[in-house]
Order: C-alpha cells, then structure tokens, then sequence
C-alpha cells in the first residue's frame, strides 16, 4: 500500500535550535509507485530495500493504516513539493521510519508490529504516522548543510573543531531532527483534529517498552551516544507543543 504526500508550498522556518512551523498542508493519494530512474527497480524491490520486509496489501493492520489516511484527509490542499509513500510491511520491529529515496520523493516504512504493539489506539497511531511525515517534509534535515545550520553546539563538535575537523556532530545533528519531526507531526496530527494527548500516549507507551524513563547524570551520559533524544525530553517537549495548542 502506497499513499503520496505532497509537501505544502508553506516552509518550516528555523531560528537557532527553535522551530517555527506554518499550517501544514499536504495531500494523500493512493497510486502505484512512480518511475524513478531509467530502469527502475519494481515496487517490491524499493520496498524491501528499504524496510526490509515485504509490503503488506490488506489485513486488519493496513486498514488501520488507511483509517488514519481517511482521517487526515480533510486537511489536504494542493501543494508542491516532494512526494511521500507509505508501505505496511510484514515484520517484527517495533519501529518506524523515514528513507529519503531521492530529494523529491521519500518512503515511510510502518512495520505490521509497531501497528500490532500501538493496539487500537488510532490517535496514538496517528502521530507516529505524522512523525514520519514530518521527518520526510523538513527539507531542512534533507540536507548536509541544513543539519549543520540547526545543530547546537556540542562539546565534541568544539573539540573536533580544535583539532582540525569539522566540528560537527551527526548525533546532535539527528536529534535535533528527531525533535523537529515531532513538532511538525504534531501540527498535521492536530489539524486533522486528532486528541493532542494522544501524542503523549504514544511516548509513554515507547517509554514503557523501551524502559527510557530515567532522566539522572548516568541516563544523559548514556543517551549521549543515542541518535533520538531521550523519551521523557521528548515527553516534555510535547508538554510544551500541547500548552501552546490549548493557548491557540
């Protein structure tokens, strides 16, 4: 099952660390997968390169898919911009995730598990969804020059400065594009009128299963080496996102 977005022409505006985002607008259409290059590979082929599965057409699991599509789609609006697909695919990983296939289009893989595991809880669905959607409308983090630009500042970037490097650091980097995600999903997550508490239920439920509830020195030294910030920053990041909902 394949679902195009299309990004809205509205841009995600950086200052610093912070994000500012614009209404989000974008479009769901169910179609096959487009030619990609002169001779391209077949549907299943990108699908299973890139989330290592097979994809998954029907079943319980896909409507449930489709059920958040349905959800989204009075939100939808022209726009332009890169194209997104979205596979169900049969595996057992409790996870998602965005492939950039090119700068214009990008795939999200949703694992029939992480369906499974979420349960019947459509909200909480429904952000991981717009999560990922979000990951594949920044086009901020699309790029090398753009991860550098967000970045903080870190203590190892400034050491490898000092000595000659390039005094970034990726994991910063993607950390910083994890939380850029989250908030991008949640505009597109409540304007299709989802429960913004819902957003908060699916991190306790990660957070359950992952154990990522310690928030002490040991937790931070840890979750230095982590590519995702650590789920109770996240949780409270969210906090942040809902009092600014509530306040609108």
């Amino acid at each position: 099952m394949f679902y195009a977005i299309h990004e809205s022409p509205f841009k995600f505006l950086t200052r610093g660390a912070s994000l500012k985002c614009s209404f989000v607008v974008f479009v769901f259409v169910l179609f096959s997968l487009p030619i990609l290059s002169q001779a391209p590979p077949s549907r299943a082929e990108i699908v299973w390169r890139n989330c290592h599965a097979p994809e998954l057409t029907d079943g319980p699991e896909v409507d449930r898919i489709k059920s958040i599509e349905d959800r989204l789609g009075p939100i939808v609006g022209r726009a332009q911009g890169p194209s997104i697909y979205v596979a169900v695919v049969d595996s057992d990983v409790i996870n998602s995730w965005t492939v950039n296939l090119n700068p214009r289009e990008s795939l999200i893989c949703i694992p029939v598990a992480m369906i499974r595991f979420i349960g019947e809880s459509e909200g909480e669905m429904a952000f991981i969804f717009a999560h990922e959607t979000g990951h594949a409308l920044d086009s901020t983090c699309k790029s090398s020059e753009g991860r550098a630009e967000i970045a903080p500042p870190t203590l190892s970037g400034a050491l490898s400065k000092l000595l000659g490097g390039s005094g970034r650091n990726p994991l910063a980097e993607q950390k910083t594009c994890e939380a850029r995600a989250d908030t991008i999903g949640f505009v597109i997550f409540t304007a299709a009128g989802y429960n913004p508490y819902d957003a908060a239920g699916a991190f306790g439920r990660l957070e359950m299963y992952l154990g990522d509830t310690s928030t002490g020195v040991l937790a931070r030294l840890v979750a230095l080496g982590n590519s995702h910030p650590m789920t109770p920053d996240r949780m409270a990041h969210m906090r942040v996102l809902l009092n600014q909902n509530m306040r609108r």
